[in-house]
C-alpha cells in the first residue's frame, strides 16, 4: 500500500466508552466521516453491557470515568467467557498520564494520546482491525 493510500474501514464496529460529551462527538465524528459504524457509552458498566450484546471490532476507551474506570471496564470485558471478549482490542485513550503497568494487567491493547490527537492517530491505531472481505 502506498503511504498517502489509506485502506477502506467502512463497515468496522467501534464503541466509544467516554463520560465526555466532547470527546464522543469528536471522535463519533472521526468514526462516522469513515463510514464507520460508532456506538456511544458514557460509562463502564454500560460498556461492558453492549460489549455483551454486540460484536465490536475496536473499543475507545476513556481511563478517568467516574464509579467504574476504563481499567476496571477492560478487566470486566476481558473476564467475560470466550476468546472475542481476551482478544477485543480496547484502546485508552487520555491526555492524563496513564500507567503502563496497570494497562498491561488489565489488557489494554494500546494507548491513543488525546493531547496530540488527531484523525491520524485515530486511523491508524483501528487500521489493523479491519475486517477482511
Amino acid at each position: 500500500m502506498e503511504k498517502n493510500e489509506k485502506m477502506n474501514l467502512e463497515g468496522l464496529q467501534v464503541l466509544v466508552v467516554d463520560d465526555n460529551l466532547f470527546n464522543q462527538r469528536l471522535i463519533s465524528h472521526i468514526l462516522h466521516q469513515w463510514r464507520v459504524s460508532a456506538d456511544v457509552a458514557t460509562d463502564g458498566k454500560t460498556a461492558v453491557e453492549m460489549v455483551s450484546r454486540e460484536p465490536y471490532d475496536v473499543v475507545l476507551m476513556d481511563p478517568w470515568m467516574p464509579e467504574m474506570d476504563g481499567y476496571e471496564t477492560t478487566r470486566a470485558i476481558r473476564a467475560m467467557e470466550g476468546s472475542y471478549y481476551r482478544n477485543l482490542p480496547i484502546f485508552i485513550f487520555s491526555e492524563a498520564d496513564i500507567i503502563p503497568g496497570r494497562m498491561a494487567e488489565c489488557g489494554i491493547s494500546g494507548f491513543i494520546s488525546e493531547s496530540v490527537f488527531h484523525s491520524d492517530d485515530l486511523y491508524q491505531t483501528i487500521s489493523p482491525f479491519l475486517k477482511q472481505a
